[in-house]
């Protein structure tokens, strides 16, 4: 008659490895999630950086008073509202030898993480970009509206 072969493991020991399997993939998850948030929130800091440059190119060649500066910006980052976008024109009788920049900045924008069941949100620095107002006139130019 064949001997019966004993289990590996302890009766006491079943579902430790499923226990264990718990632990290890609940803190497994929490820090893929939280490198997932870090870097969505560095791509937000980016696209802030690139939508402040953007309004700067558009501020330089269009009129003043031309609000698709700050549409577009908002098209690159949808947190931004024209109340946080900022754009300082020179003086209109100055000489291109000694006007100030155009300057556009972007203040108070705050992003809000995707982390479940805990809200968090982050403030993006104020981002701040100027270029010589070399030729700020629009006629005839397809990229202002």
């Amino acid at each position: 008659m064949p001997r019966r072969l004993r289990p590996s493991l302890p009766i006491r020991q079943h579902g430790a490895a499923a226990a264990e399997f718990a632990v290890v993939s609940v803190v497994f998850l929490a820090l893929t999630i939280g490198v997932m948030e870090f870097a969505r929130v560095m791509f937000v800091y980016s696209t802030a950086v690139e939508a402040t440059r953007l309004g700067a190119r558009l501020a330089v060649v269009c009129d003043e008073g031309d609000t698709d500066v700050k549409r577009r910006m908002r098209i690159m980052l949808d947190a931004l509202t024209p109340d946080k976008i900022n754009i300082a024109y020179p003086a209109t009788d100055c000489s291109a030898a000694s006007c100030d920049p155009v300057t556009v900045r972007i203040q108070n924008v705050m992003i809000n993480t995707m982390i479940p069941f805990i809200p968090l949100s982050f403030p993006v620095p104020d981002f701040v970009t100027s270029l010589p107002a070399e030729s700020r006139d629009s006629t005839d130019n397809g990229i202002c509206t």
